[in-house]
């Protein structure tokens, strides 16, 4: 089966989402591994601080135990929120992603479509930061090429960008924040008809 085909068999939706892109330059683009460490490296994920040293030491495990999942699952996600509330705050006025507006966006596991004021040609490379609002809340940090390109006649340019580096954790991610869109679609139509 060829890449096209492929790529279509892939759940798309269209859901709003913050998110943020940068186009790279010729340069940058001969090194994508390079530019994808470097951009991790000077930025705060979510997952930056954690409940790890809570977690570990001795004896710890053995209290976990008596833990309610729900409690112990409801304090990683507050300690998640809580660390996205810190990465925005320590931004420093850079530009992030958490102070973008969201936007309307055609997802899938194996790329992403949008509308961009920017000049964007086939081939080119982008940078792609993408939060899902899921549990645990997930900021995917990835490199897409430009495939489709279509000017609007109100302004603009369609983008439709293939993930070319994304790791299997982050399909599932994407996977799993489709399906519960989906899910909530499915259950707002029937109560609507019903």
């Amino acid at each position: 089966m060829d890449d096209k085909a492929n790529t279509r068999a892939h759940l798309r939706m269209d859901v709003v989402i913050l998110m943020q892109y940068r186009k790279l330059t010729s340069e940058e683009s001969k090194d994508l591994d390079r530019i994808q460490k470097d951009e991790d490296s000077d930025d705060f994920s979510p997952l930056s601080f954690s409940l790890r040293p809570f977690m570990e030491g001795e004896g710890k495990e053995e209290e976990l135990g008596n833990i309610d999942p729900f409690i112990l699952n409801s304090l990683i996600d507050i300690n998640l929120k809580l660390n996205l509330i810190i990465s925005a705050i320590s931004s420093g006025g850079k530009k992030n992603i958490f102070n973008r507006a969201p936007i309307q966006a055609s997802l899938s596991e194996g790329g992403l479509g949008f509308t961009t004021g920017e000049e964007v040609s086939e081939g080119d490379i982008f940078l792609l930061e993408i939060m899902l609002p899921i549990f645990p809340i997930a900021v995917i940090k990835t490199l897409g090429r430009a495939v489709r390109i279509a000017s609007l006649p109100e302004g603009g340019t369609s983008v439709g960008f293939k993930f070319i580096n994304i790791t299997e954790e982050n399909r599932d991610k994407i996977v799993h924040f489709l399906f519960k869109k989906q899910r909530e679609w499915l259950r707002i139509n029937k109560m609507k008809s019903g």
